[in-house]
């Protein structure tokens, strides 16, 4: 009898991570690699592609709309502290609220990032109506005549007004996150800093701060991602307009690549905002843990 060769232990771990391995290479790397050679080439989808190196690139870097399109990126990532600043808010005061009413406010909050974002999209839409709207009656009643406006129409308020949707959208997923951080906090240290003379302001400066700094660096980055990947909610509401003012690199490069059929310099604009991302979370990864 011929004794059964065993697969050796060492090698068992990859065996189980190959599937997964496997599929994020199909789905994932192959297409990422795809997407860089593109960049350097001019095809339209129909003919063969043409080999142009560099061209795309500094056709793109030289042009107008896409530096435009960077700083409506730049200005929503600011506003995008606003999700994060209310998410932290409300996941402090939930922390100290009683465990029935905590999970029951959690779901309220929480319900409208389980929304589709075409839903929200066009929710907004209608919200922020001239004629139809709540919003210009809301601020006739309280004296406020001169933010009755089209909100959307307005090149100048335009892009604001969809981040702070955007901010109504993503402010419950923070606070859950948050929430769970502070589930992870030793009580003793608030006792400690209680005992100290602490008040709750310097509680919350010195304990919750620093306990959370993990989970604070998770929302950052995924709040600042998400925010420069943003696509679908601007292209339902004002799909880059009024006179694209609200035009962000998402919406550039929908356009080009399947509007224009420019593929090539499409597949340029995404590369750059794939750099972008990685580039500014490794520098903020960088500083937070030279501080720490």
């Amino acid at each position: 009898m011929h004794q059964k060769q065993s697969i050796p232990a060492k090698l068992i771990p990859y065996l189980f991570l190959f599937p997964g391995f496997a599929l994020y290479t199909i789905f994932q790397l192959i297409p990422l690699i795809r997407l860089f050679i593109f960049s350097f080439e001019d095809w339209n989808g129909l003919i063969a592609p043409k080999w142009i190196w560099f061209k795309n690139y500094i056709t793109l870097f030289a042009s107008n709309k896409f530096w435009s399109a960077v700083s409506h990126n730049a200005w929503w990532v600011v506003l995008a502290t606003l999700p994060i600043i209310i998410g932290l808010a409300l996941a402090v005061l939930l922390d100290q609220a009683k465990p029935r009413g905590r999970n029951i406010y959690r779901t309220f909050y929480f319900l409208p990032y389980t929304l589709s974002v075409i839903v929200v999209g066009v929710a907004w839409k209608w919200i922020y109506h001239p004629d139809i709207g709540p919003i210009g009656p809301f601020f006739k009643s309280i004296g406020l005549n001169f933010l009755d406006h089209a909100w959307l129409g307005d090149p100048h308020t335009a892009l604001t007004a969809l981040a702070l949707a955007g901010a109504w959208v993503g402010y419950g997923f923070c606070m859950v996150l948050f929430l769970a951080g502070l589930a992870a906090i030793d009580r003793t240290l608030y006792d400690a800093a209680r005992i100290d003379g602490a008040n709750a302001w310097q509680q919350f400066q010195y304990v919750t701060i620093p306990g959370l700094s993990n989970t604070l660096n998770v929302v950052i980055l995924i709040v600042f991602i998400n925010t420069v990947r943003v696509f679908d909610f601007v292209f339902v509401t004002t799909n880059g307009g009024p006179v694209d003012s609200t035009t962000v690199l998402g919406l550039v490069i929908y356009r080009e690549t399947f509007s224009n059929l420019k593929i090539g310099y499409g597949s340029a604009v995404a590369v750059v905002t794939c750099l972008i991302i990685v580039a500014v979370s490794l520098i903020y990864l960088f500083i937070r843990e030279r501080r720490s």
